[in-house]
């Protein structure tokens, strides 16, 4: 994208945010849900009225809100006198499809009493694959701000047949939102007050953490298992989507659901108010803008662990190249977004410009040949049975005593020159024309802040071309990769050709 589209749309921003910032809001289904008195559920509407009467007081001080809401299939249970949710995917589908609209008028009487108006977004992962797409959800969003409306942004469940089984869809689906609308904070409400050392509910002796600085460092043992009867997500999905704002350069906190104002009090900056998870913006959204927040939007579907070669050209803003690749990992198509890893753990997310399986196969296309020298060679044979090596292999070549070899000396040479030929190939990894750059440096975006620290180590410090000089920076990128990233008409993701198709 051009520095002078990526200003346009920059401004559309300021225009809409009209000096006041951008909270994204997600809640989950046990803010929505509660345990009624016959050990049954009932909506919590205690918890929603005080969430729409926090939403209000940030709008009068200036701010803007967008909420997103899971709840969908809680509520359709409700609804429909079920006691439990049915684990069929068709089941749930339905349960989504008739919850919708109940927890919707839920949230447009309660808006009502206050004079507040709100919208509903039914959006999935590949509203994102999409570039087009991906613009067009910002722009809709940026309408209903300006309008004075507020977005309830919640995944479409009865029509997404991958995505309702899959845990933790509306966490990430937040943290892409925020990326997408370069909000200000976002806020994952769940069932406990902060993040914990440790599992609370299992380990008394579990520490409130009130600031984290760098997500990948964070080793807690038993995140998965906080989880509740109605809904899908726990713990860990909600540090993977913190990870997608900090490095989108949006601050992220965890509080409570069953206490709305905490999150005013992490605005205000107060630490007791939750775990505040502090942005630290990848300098590939400064330089790529637009392009860059699209790439951690986009849904990851496989990994690449890359080598010390490839860290560096992720620092320095080069293209990665087949020769760096370790190790692949799921399956993906061209034009998907997948994780880059180094030393064990994500550095940056990249779209990818070859299959994992063309990628796999440069992988071991790369590992060293065998001299063959017209004549099969019986080295391993001979000494399983223990024959002189050395007296063998200079037979073959008509140097040993008594002995006139299999080829003359002419021949051998060559052969030998040819092999050497084919072997230099070998090992230089050299992959077909079509993958030997697997990832480009205008589709790369850093997301670890050790990696950003390490960019601003490395990067030479000289007038014009380093990491402080966003607007040479980003021109070297894209004259570094084949071309400048495609129009958002006619760029979608490897997922979203394979739908159209379809």
């Amino acid at each position: 994208m051009s520095s002078s589209a990526t200003d346009k749309l920059s401004s559309v921003r300021s225009e809409v945010a009209r000096g006041g910032q951008i909270h994204v809001i997600k809640v989950g289904t046990s803010t929505i849900l509660t345990n009624d008195e016959t050990g049954g559920q009932k909506a919590n509407l205690s918890n929603l009225a005080r969430l729409v009467e926090l939403i209000a007081s940030l709008r009068k001080a200036g701010d803007h809100v967008i909420l997103v809401s899971s709840g969908a299939v809680g509520m359709g249970c409700l609804k429909l006198g079920l006691s439990e949710k049915p684990a069929g995917l068709g089941a749930k589908q339905a349960m989504a499809a008739a919850g919708q609209s109940r927890l919707m008028r839920l949230y447009e009487d309660l808006a009502a009493v206050i004079g507040m108006q709100v919208a509903q977004l039914l959006i999935t992962r590949e509203d994102f694959s999409d570039k087009k797409r991906f613009l067009t959800v910002r722009h809709t969003i940026y309408e209903l701000i300006r309008l004075g409306v507020v977005p309830i942004v919640n995944e479409n469940d009865s029509l997404a047949a991958d995505h309702v089984a899959k845990f933790g869809d509306n966490d990430t689906l937040a943290a892409m939102t925020a990326a997408l609308v370069e909000a200000n904070w976002l806020f994952l409400a769940t069932d406990v007050d902060f993040l914990y050392t440790a599992n609370p509910k299992d380990n008394p002796d579990a520490k409130p953490i009130y600031a984290v600085e760098d997500v990948t460092k964070l080793r807690i043992a038993g995140l998965e298992s906080s989880t509740s009867q109605w809904g899908t997500g726990g713990m860990a999905t909600k540090l993977i989507a913190a990870s997608i704002a900090v490095a989108a350069g949006v601050h992220c906190g965890l509080a409570t659901g069953s206490e709305p104002e905490r999150i005013g009090q992490m605005i205000r900056g107060i630490k007791e108010g939750g775990t505040h998870f502090i942005a630290h913006q990848s300098p590939d959204v400064t330089l790529q803008g637009h392009h860059s927040r699209w790439i951690l939007a986009l849904p990851l579907t496989g990994t690449i662990t890359i080598d010390a070669k490839g860290y560096r050209a992720v620092l320095k803003g080069y293209n990665i190249f087949s020769q760096s690749v370790m190790q692949v990992e799921g399956e993906f198509e061209e034009d998907e977004a997948v994780a880059l890893t180094y030393g064990g753990k994500q550095v940056a997310r990249a779209l990818v410009r070859a299959s994992s399986t063309a990628i796999k196969d440069a992988v071991k296309d790369r590992r060293p040949g065998k001299a063959v020298l017209g004549l099969r060679d019986f080295t391993a044979e001979l000494a399983a049975a223990g024959v002189f090596l050395k007296d063998y292999q200079s037979w073959r070549k008509g140097g040993h005593k008594g002995a006139s070899g299999e080829m003359n000396a002419q021949k051998i040479a060559q052969l030998e020159q040819k092999a050497v030929t084919v072997l230099s190939s070998d090992q230089n990894g050299s992959a077909p024309p079509t993958i030997k750059v697997i990832a480009w440096a205008n589709d790369i975006v850093m997301t670890a802040l050790s990696a950003m620290m390490d960019a601003k180590m490395t990067s030479p410090v000289l007038p014009g071309n380093n990491i402080d000089n966003p607007s040479k920076m980003a021109q070297m990128k894209r004259a570094r990769s084949a071309s400048p990233p495609l129009p958002p008409t006619v760029n979608p993701s490897g997922k979203a050709r394979r739908l159209e198709e379809a």
